[in-house]
Parts: structure tokens; C-alpha cells; sequence
């Protein structure tokens, strides 16, 4: 950057000179040199910390990141053993109180407790890991900036290092917020933390590059050279970076995100390019650009991912063949109107496609979206490998307690045997991908009113980009608590169902009870699990299932309500029928009113004598709130071993 150089070394040279004396020397004056800012010790240290502390920096979260893809293939591999194994829970011996305590007490801090603050809610972990971020970059900013003369934070140390930080980051935040998070594969940490942890990055970093060009601008407005310097090309592409930057975090506060979620994924897109060109001309022809290119490159490679896994999931080969997606019914999705309030989309996908309990996917409808690119993700419902044979997973095993189920399943299937052999053939090859949707405005609403709109069956052309996220396990553990609230059973519901089938399978003998608990609004949407929880409640082969549903509102409450004068096609003769065939079962009770959670958590927590235990949550920050402030109540250090995971709703 020699035009760079060649410039501050003037103003520098301008700014130190003296005057010369106004007396005529008696011999020809000399020209005096300019004093090279260059030289000084305070630039050499100064430069060669810019260099370093950025390398520190990532030095230290490379070592974060193998501590906890360390931390979590030991539990998989713990879990791995106790379900093959089938340990028997037990409580801690003496030996191992201590360790249990400690673990306790990491526990409560970091998962059962919350902090909140203007509208948003956190666990301590999620505090802490956004904290930690800030800290580390700041604290590497600003240390070690005094001056070989005792001048503390020297301009010299911190203005240019605040930039280098920021450029060496880049592709650490735009890792954070891909679909394809290769550090969720290796961590577990969930999708919604990621991306919790990319917005508090980005904003971090967008304050500390304002450090660098605030500052800068500063000292061109003292030294008098702010025309100048805006004169040098490479000042304008940072001027424009800088700008990106500030409107991409001033337009990406969750109320934009929520109530205009398309405006912000194009304005999201164009900021970042914008951002990104900026940045890498800005840093053109100096060390820091080979920091910038790397962004679009895990950009380009998370887009290759998802492009390719949706050419093939969704079999873009048959265009190459000539066929047309109206003659490939591999991209239908069959649309349920289970109420007004939810609606149940179905997928025929083919064997290859794949996924885990309670990953998601990104769902997109042409006919309903109102741009190309508007896809939502959505938790999936069904279970990704084997889910068409549960029936007859268990079908060999004897439970007397079942035989009414079995004689009504039965009698169903013949009810319902009506397609013909090719097209059976046709489904056994193929894996259906359930989405549970609560209906909302925007997309979902569409939805809605095109699936009540059409003539016959609510069937459209669709795209799933998917699966994506690492969902955690409930296999390994001696109980289960299963909590959803609303849509959140689509998180809970696979994980059960997960469980019945490893019960089938004999995969998880260490697993003894399983609690699921649902609450909903109305009863009307319980048909929506129905054809999910029958096939695998009947191949149960003696797993102590507790399955409590809890209908908060009467159909009487919703009467007058706007969206209840709609028709559906589900009904509510229908809807009686299949809260009726469901409580055939004598796992299945139907209640009114909303769940104790203190009461059911103190319950089971005791029940299972200090042995390993799992609490899922999936539903309104409330609940999760209200599910950790029961933990705090109900657990002790011989509750130990109660591990919580929540999926909420919402986001920071």
C-alpha cells in the first residue's frame, strides 16, 4: 500500500517539522529530513501485535471449540454404552458425590437459570457465551496499548488492531450463521444458540470496526487531512463497508426479523455482499484480505450443500429426463387442515433421503410463497429411517395389554387397504417427512387459506432443503420427560417415537419410563399426531409409556373467534373419532386444563432415585422459563443426573 504509506508518512513529517528561524543563514540552507513515523518503536511493536493478537484470538476458540467436540463425543459415546449396555440408574456413591455435585451446580447455573433483560430472555450459558465472545475481542483490542513513553492506549496500538480483529473474524461469524454449521456438528450445540451466538458476534464486531473508522476519522478531522484522505479509494471502500455493516445490525433486531421476514433475508443478503466486496477492497494489497475471500468461500460451499441436497432429495434429475414436477409426485405435499390454528403438511420423499429425530427442514412452496427464494424451517414430525415398518417392529412380541389396540388398528388397516399393489410397492420405497405447522400470518396463513381453497385434496408442488441442526439424543437415559406446548410436539414427537422404536429394537436398555406431555388449545388438534403415535404405541413392547395431553381451552372458549367460522375439512366428528380411538390406549389420558410442571417434574425427578434422566421442552419462552424454575425448585445434588434441553420459540 504505497500511495497509504507515502501519505501519512507527509502528514506525519508536516505535523513534527519546525520552523526555520527568520534570520538569513550564512550558508545555503539544507534540506532538513522528515521524521519517518515508521521508525519508531511504538509503530514496529504496535505492527507487530495487529499481526499476532488476531492469531491469539483464534487460537483461543479453535481450543474452545475442541474442548467441547471433546465434551461431546464423550457423552455420545457415554450414552452409546449405557444404551447397549442398559445400566440401571442408580445414585452416586460416595465416591462420586462430589462430581455429581459439581455437575449440579453447573447445571443449575448455566441451564436452570435465566437472565432477562429489554424483552429477551437467557440461560446462563447462552449469556455467557455471548459475554465470553465480547469479552475475548475487546480484551485482545485494547490490552497492552501504553506506549514506550507510559502514553496508555496509544492510538498507535488499538485503532489499526480493531480493524485486523474484525477482518480475521469475518469468517468465524458468517461459519456461525450457515445452515451447514460444521461447528454444531462437532459441538452438539444447537442451531438456535449458533445463531444466537453469529447475531452477538456481528453486532460485537460491527461496534469494534466503528472503533477503527471513528477513530481514524478522528484524527483526519484534528490533522486537518479529512478531504485528503477521502480522495484515496481504498478509505471509500471502507466507508462503505463500515455503512453495510451498521444498517445490516440495525435492520436485523428480532421485531424486523419477525414481522418482515422476507424484506430481511434480501436486505441480509445484499448487506453481507456489500460488507464483504467492501471489506476485501478496503483491505486490498495488505495481510488482512486473505481473511475476507474465505467468507465467500464457506458461503459458496454452504449453498452448494443445500443446493445439491435439494437437487437430489427432492429429485431434480427427473427435469434432466424431461419429466415435469407434476408428474413426479415425489414433490407433492399434502396439506391437512387439522384446525384453523394448525395445519399438517406431508412429503413423499425417497429412500435416500435421511434425517434425525427432531432435526429440521427448510419448506417451500412455490404456489404459496410470494418470492422464489421464500423457504421457512419447520421441525420434522416423522422419523427419518423405519418409520413405515414400526407396526411391525414389535408385531412379534406378546403384550395382553394391547390386544384392544390391535383388534382396532387392525380393523383400520382393512378399512383403509384400498390402493393398489404398484403404489404400495411405490410408498414401501419411499420415507414420508411430516411437518406439524401452527398457523400464523404471513406464509403460514397462505398456506391456510390455498389448502381450504382447493377443489378435493390440498395437494402442492414443494422443495425441502434439509435435514439441518444436531438435535440432542434422548436414548442413553434411564427416564425421559418429553414437554411441548402448541407446534413443539413436532420437537418432542419424533424423540418418542425415536424411543419406542430403539424400545422395539432393544437398542436402549437403559430406559425404563418415558413421560410426553402435550398442551394444546383445542382438542381438535390432536388428530394431527394420531397417525404418527398409533403404529408405534402398538409395537410397544412393555416401555413404561405416560402419555398426557392437556386441552387448555373448551371448543365452547374458541366459538367466537374469527378464524373458527372457517370450515375445515377436519371436523369435529372427526376430531371426537380420533381422541376416542387414542384413548383406547391405556398410556393416553386426555385432560382438561394446563399440566402441573412443578408437580410432574418433583414426581419423576424423585421417581428415578438419582439416576440419569432427560427434560425436552419445546414451546413459548414461558414454558421453558417455567420448566427451569420447577429444576431449581425440585433438584438437588442427588438429582444430578437431570439433563435439559429446550427449544424455544423466539430469538435474540
Amino acid at each position: 500500500r504505497s500511495e497509504e504509506i507515502e501519505f501519512l508518512h507527509n502528514r506525519c513529517a508536516e505535523t513534527n517539522s519546525t520552523m526555520t528561524p527568520p534570520s538569513a543563514p550564512s550558508h545555503p540552507a539544507q534540506p532538513s529530513a522528515k521524521p519517518n513515523p515508521y521508525a519508531s518503536p511504538d509503530f514496529k511493536i504496535s505492527s507487530a501485535r495487529n499481526l499476532g493478537y488476531p492469531y491469539e484470538i483464534w487460537y483461543f476458540f479453535a481450543g474452545c471449540i475442541a474442548l467441547l467436540t471433546l465434551v461431546n463425543i464423550t457423552s455420545a459415546l457415554v450414552h452409546r454404552l449405557r444404551r447397549r449396555n442398559g445400566v440401571p440408574p442408580s445414585p452416586p456413591t460416595a465416591f462420586m458425590r462430589l462430581p455429581a455435585a459439581l455437575k449440579y451446580i453447573f447445571r443449575r447455573v448455566a441451564f436452570y437459570s435465566t437472565v432477562s433483560f429489554g424483552g429477551y430472555s437467557l440461560d446462563v450459558a447462552e449469556l455467557f457465551m455471548a459475554v465470553g465472545y465480547i469479552g475475548v475481542i475487546f480484551t485482545w483490542a485494547f490490552v497492552n496499548t501504553t506506549s514506550q513513553k507510559g502514553q496508555q492506549l496509544q492510538f498507535y496500538y488499538w485503532t489499526n488492531r480493531a480493524a485486523y480483529i474484525v477482518s480475521t473474524q469475518f469468517p468465524m461469524v458468517v461459519a456461525l450463521g450457515m445452515r451447514n454449521n460444521i461447528i454444531g456438528y462437532l459441538t452438539g450445540i444447537s442451531l438456535d444458540k449458533l445463531n444466537l451466538l453469529h447475531r452477538v458476534a456481528a453486532r460485537a464486531l460491527c461496534v469494534l470496526i466503528w472503533v477503527h473508522g471513528g477513530s481514524q476519522m478522528h484524527a483526519a478531522i484534528q490533522g486537518h487531512y479529512m478531504t485528503s484522505l477521502l480522495q484515496l479509494w481504498w478509505v471509500r471502500w471502507g466507508i462503505t463497508a463500515v455503512t453495510a455493516f451498521t444498517l445490516l445490525c440495525t435492520f436485523s433486531v428480532r421485531l424486523i426479523r419477525q414481522r418482515a421476514y422476507e424484506t430481511f433475508l434480501i436486505g441480509h443478503l445484499l448487506g453481507v455482499l456489500f460488507l464483504l466486496v467492501g471489506a476485501y477492497h478496503h483491505t486490498k494489497g495488505k495481510q488482512q484480505s486473505m481473511y475476507i475471500w474465505p467468507s465467500f468461500v464457506i458461503w459458496a460451499f454452504d449453498r452448494a450443500l443445500r443446493f445439491i441436497r435439494t437437487f437430489i432429495v427432492n429429485s431434480g434429475y427427473t427435469y434432466l429426463l424431461g419429466k415435469s414436477a407434476a408428474q413426479s409426485d415425489i414433490l407433492d405435499a399434502t396439506v391437512d387442515v387439522i384446525s384453523p390454528h394448525f395445519l399438517r403438511v406431508s412429503i413423499m420423499l425417497p429412500s435416500r433421503a435421511s434425517w434425525r429425530p427432531a432435526q429440521i427442514a427448510y419448506l417451500a412452496i412455490p404456489n404459496v410463497s410470494q418470492t422464489p427464494w421464500e423457504a421457512h424451517p419447520f421441525s420434522i414430525a416423522s422419523l427419518g429411517d423405519g418409520e413405515q415398518d414400526q407396526a411391525s417392529i414389535g408385531g412379534g412380541s406378546s403384550n395382553s395389554g394391547l390386544e384392544k389396540q390391535r383388534s382396532f388398528t387392525e380393523a383400520n388397516a382393512l378399512s383403509s387397504a384400498s390402493s393398489s399393489s404398484s403404489s404400495v410397492q411405490k410408498q414401501r420405497s419411499m420415507r414420508e417427512m411430516v411437518f406439524l405447522i401452527r398457523v400464523h400470518r404471513g406464509f403460514t396463513r397462505r398456506l391456510l387459506d390455498a389448502a381450504l381453497a382447493a377443489k378435493g385434496p390440498a395437494i402442492f408442488g414443494a422443495l425441502v432443503d434439509g435435514p439441518h441442526c444436531t438435535p440432542p439424543s434422548a436414548l442413553g437415559y434411564a427416564s425421559v420427560l418429553l414437554l411441548a406446548g402448541g407446534s413443539g410436539v413436532s420437537f418432542t414427537l419424533p424423540l418418542l417415537l425415536d424411543l419406542l422404536r430403539a424400545a422395539c429394537a432393544k437398542a436402549n436398555l437403559c430406559c425404563a419410563r418415558v413421560v410426553f406431555v402435550w398442551s394444546v388449545r383445542e382438542s381438535d388438534q390432536i388428530p394431527a399426531i394420531s397417525p404418527l403415535l398409533f403404529p408405534a404405541l402398538i409395537s410397544n413392547p412393555g416401555l413404561d409409556v405416560d402419555i398426557r395431553i392437556h386441552v387448555t381451552q373448551s371448543r365452547e372458549d374458541t366459538d367466537g373467534a374469527v378464524d373458527d367460522d372457517l370450515e375445515t375439512p377436519t371436523g369435529p366428528e372427526e376430531s371426537d373419532t380420533d381422541l376416542a380411538r387414542l384413548q383406547r390406549f391405556a398410556c393416553v389420558r386426555v385432560q382438561r386444563g394446563r399440566p402441573d410442571i412443578d408437580e410432574l417434574l418433583a414426581s419423576e425427578i424423585a421417581a428415578v432415585g438419582g439416576g440419569s434422566m432427560a427434560v425436552n421442552v419445546c414451546g413459548t419462552r414461558g414454558l421453558a422459563n417455567h420448566v427451569r424454575r420447577a429444576l431449581r425448585r425440585s433438584t438437588s445434588v442427588g438429582g444430578s443426573g437431570v439433563s435439559l434441553h429446550v427449544e424455544s420459540f423466539g430469538g435474540a
